[in-house]
């Protein structure tokens, strides 16, 4: 079956529309050269006629997963697509496991893969069922993940529900600051700017918290993460907090040069850096 989708795929791809995404993720995935609106034809052709409707849902799970072990990004685009557009109903708590062995396993190891996941399938998953705290804890728990993508998931799979605060349900603000407290400890830049994609949303419900926290925070996070989460603040807030960032850092860089500075450097002839 998957060998199907894949002669479905590789009929419609270009060079052209390869070349251009290649270009777009720099390298960060390989492409057949299908775009969005052909991976979606060949995905449900695929599923009508080729054989994955008369499957078990078990095995149509299983097929799905199956699809991100694929090399290109449309393998796994499509694989998300199934999950999203054709199994939804069918998904629940116990697939969450499945979705972060798909991460252990680096079939998840982009950023374009893993936001299509969040958005497409993570985040409505979870909006399908709030007030259901289970099932965000299972997902925010990723926040301690080895893997730089697991854990900006742990952030970006709530950009949706963000901006509706705690109207999700009571205490949903507080776990995704806890969340963003994990995750901005890492350097990497896109977990840096997961956390700042979901705080931008999340001062729509509560700007009071969020700029408390990034304030907080300002020592670890990376002036494009401090821009994100003040994209839509009022220009004196945005800048106050941009200047803040420059400040917290500077201190932060004299500490760091001030650790390795050993007694017998401290002469007239100042500081050797090592």
């Amino acid at each position: 079956m998957i060998d199907a989708l894949d002669h479905r795929l590789a009929a419609c791809a270009t060079a052209q529309t390869r070349t251009f995404w290649e270009r777009y993720l720099r390298g960060a995935v390989p492409f057949r050269g299908v775009p969005m609106a052909g991976v979606r034809r060949a995905v449900h052709s695929w599923w009508n006629d080729d054989g994955p409707a008369d499957l078990a849902v078990p095995a149509q799970k299983a097929l799905a997963l199956a699809l991100f072990e694929g090399r290109y990004c449309e393998d796994k685009l499509a694989g998300t697509l199934v999950l999203q557009e054709i199994l939804l109903g069918h998904l629940n708590d116990e697939d969450i496991d499945a979705f972060g062995r798909l991460f252990e396993r680096a079939c998840i190891a982009d950023w374009n893969t893993s936001d299509w996941f969040c958005v497409k399938v993570l985040g409505p998953l979870v909006a399908r069922d709030v007030p259901r705290r289970h099932r965000v804890d299972l997902i925010t728990a990723w926040k301690c993940a080895p893997t730089v993508w697991q854990r900006r998931s742990a952030n970006v799979a709530f950009v949706n529900l963000a901006r509706r605060g705690d109207a999700n349900f009571p205490g949903f603000t507080a776990l995704m600051l806890d969340t963003c407290a994990a995750t901005v400890c890492h350097e990497e830049r896109f977990a840096q700017t997961g956390v700042g994609w979901l705080l931008r949303e999340l001062a729509e419900a509560d700007c009071e918290a969020v700029t408390a926290f990034t304030r907080a925070h300002l020592a670890r996070m990376s002036r494009e993460a401090v821009r994100y989460v003040t994209e839509r603040m009022p220009h004196d807030q945005r800048r106050a907090l941009l200047d803040a960032h420059t400040r917290a850092r500077g201190r932060s860089m004299r500490r760091e040069v001030a650790m390795h500075v050993t007694p017998t450097d401290a002469s007239p002839s100042g500081p050797s850096i090592e």
